[in-house]
């Protein structure tokens, strides 16, 4: 952390922590899970010299799974992708309850150092806690926060609201909860270990797999080769045996004009399930528990029938992290911007999207709209990014049908529609100004 001494900060001090890399088994996982539930009736009321809120093995189980997996990794990307961007603004409500967007200050939550804050809020459900540092300098070149940091977790004790400098060493620390630190530190406890204590195992365990896989492969993957002499002499076998080694790596062997060699093919039929089906688990397993559903994680397609299901199941599990991230926001991140002078008073933080809808979806929307109300053309620019114009359908000064269709005309008009076929696409004759439904050019 830069905090260049800045007042309230922990006095521009680094923090000591280590990061240990040794090899990650299920069975330190277990201890770390034990030894946290054993402390958790009490951690929170010990207040000083007794270390019961030490996560740091267990962060670094997280850490370890995080950098080395590929699917969570994925699987963080999707999530993060759904809840950053400028998707978010700040808002005023009116003497109607709807929520006027502030344009000005809306601007100065994007940029990156907010999406730290958003990030940090979300990892706070995964990892069950965050301590977000907002240093309240201003960059002189963009007019928005300088410096945001996620306070290295290892230090932190959550339940017993300190930070250690040096990990596992209770003294020097600081009481985030002091009125000193109030205002530039903002702790966020989810009040349990997070979700990543459900999907380490899984990926644990999944490593482990992975490893038997490999060297399954790596057994079975070469075929046998199979040589013959009828020589019995232990010099003419060894000498063969020699020459088929040679022959698998350089491809070409001599022998005897007796000797004989075959390639015995190995057929794996079923076996390499067993560890394609526990990695599929997995991988399964860790997209429902953080996405809510695999198939929106880059997992195995779908049955048809089910994919609405597993859309509907997604769009509620991002629903939920903006309700929490909205939560967050409002509470305490909007009140430490409103004291550093950042933003003005009385805003809200809110999603402005609360969920994005596929192209068919958000066609059918606008065509149940724009049959019942009047749209601008600017709003179906803005959201499909296609321009309306004028309507070119029909041909200047050409006959019109004023009628219903049974009295509509067949005739082509010069290779573009027929009445019928106008009337029967738009709902209406030629000739009507009234313009009702922009997606359908009427």
């Amino acid at each position: 952390m830069n905090t260049d001494n800045i007042e309230g900060s922990f006095n521009g001090e680094l923090l000591d922590s280590i990061y240990r890399t040794s090899k990650k088994t299920i069975q330190e996982y277990v201890w770390e899970i034990e030894r946290n539930n054993r402390y958790k009736s009490v951690r929170s009321n010990v207040t000083q010299g007794t270390i019961l809120d030490d996560r740091s093995k267990l962060i670094d189980l997280y850490e370890a799974c995080l950098q080395q997996d590929a699917h969570i990794r994925s699987v963080i990307e999707t999530l993060e992708s759904q809840i950053l961007g400028d998707r978010y603004i700040l808002a005023k409500i009116n003497e109607k309850g709807k929520y006027i967007k502030d344009m000005e200050e809306s601007q100065k939550i994007q940029g990156s150092q907010f999406d730290k804050i958003i990030k940090g809020i979300v990892e706070a459900k995964l990892y069950g806690y965050t301590l977000l540092e907002i240093m309240p300098k201003i960059n002189p070149l963009t007019g928005k926060l300088n410096e945001v940091n996620i306070v290295e977790r290892r230090n932190v004790l959550p339940d017993q609201r300190v930070v250690l400098k040096r990990q596992g060493i209770w003294l020097p620390n600081w009481d985030i909860t002091s009125s000193k630190y109030n205002r530039n530190y903002i702790l966020i406890n989810s009040g349990d270990l997070g979700l990543f204590s459900a999907t380490t195992p899984l990926i644990l365990a999944k490593k482990f797999t992975l490893a038997n896989y490999v060297n399954f492969s790596h057994t079975y993957g070469q075929p046998i080769i199979h040589a013959k002499t009828v020589s019995e002499s232990n010099a003419d076998r060894k000498r063969l045996a020699n020459e088929v080694a040679n022959a698998a790596q350089n491809k070409i062997v001599v022998t005897g004009i007796e000797d004989e060699v075959d390639i015995k093919t190995f057929t794996m039929s079923n076996s390499e399930k067993i560890y394609t089906g526990l990695i599929d688990f997995s991988n399964s397993e860790v997209s429902n528990i953080i996405l809510g559903s695999e198939s929106m994680a880059g997992g195995m397609q779908s049955y048809v029938g089910s994919t609405k299901a597993h859309q509907d199941i997604f769009r509620d599990r991002i629903e939920m992290y903006r309700r929490y991230i909205e939560n967050i926001m409002n509470e305490e991140v909007l009140p430490r911007l409103v004291m550093m002078g950042y933003i003005k008073p009385g805003l809200v933080f809110r999603y402005s999207n609360k969920i994005e809808m596929n192209n068919e979806d958000r066609i059918k929307l606008y065509n149940f709209i724009t049959d019942k109300y009047e749209v601008s053309s600017d709003e179906i620019e803005k959201e499909f990014g296609v321009i309306v114009g004028k309507q070119i359908n029909a041909e200047p000064n050409m006959s019109l049908v004023s009628s219903g269709i049974e009295g509509a005309a067949t005739r082509n008009d010069k290779g573009i529609m027929s009445d019928e076929e106008y009337y029967r696409r738009y709902g209406h004759s030629r000739g009507s100004n009234k313009i009702t439904n922009f997606l359908k050019g009427m």
